[in-house]
């Protein structure tokens, strides 16, 4: 398992490392923003982190534009991101408001 983190890391690093530099690339920020958060999102108000899903999305159609190596990884990582916020959202959700369950 470390094995397949370390190489994916690599990968990443590379793909960062070998990219030009250019005006495309001003979602890495907010990709920054949203995914640097992980480890304080349960702790984070839902208003916080519908910003964060809201800024999640518009760094997925900004990703739209990128070579498919780059957009595949970074599309995959911010997707991830953004299932645990929705998940942490719903989780905040009062009983009262999920349907009951089906018989």
């Amino acid at each position: 398992m470390l094995r397949h983190g370390v190489a994916f890391l690599s990968l990443l690093a590379m793909l960062a490392s070998s990219e030009i530099v250019s005006g495309a690339e001003d979602w890495r920020p907010e990709f920054e923003d949203v995914c640097g958060n992980i480890s304080e999102a349960a702790v984070m108000s839902p208003m916080e982190l519908q910003t964060l899903i809201a800024k999640g999305e518009r760094v997925r159609k900004a990703l739209e534009s990128e070579r498919e190596a780059v957009r595949i990884v970074y599309q995959k990582r911010v997707q991830k991101c953004l299932d645990l916020y929705r998940n942490i959202v719903e989780s905040m959700q009062p009983e009262a408001m999920t349907p009951p369950p089906a018989q």
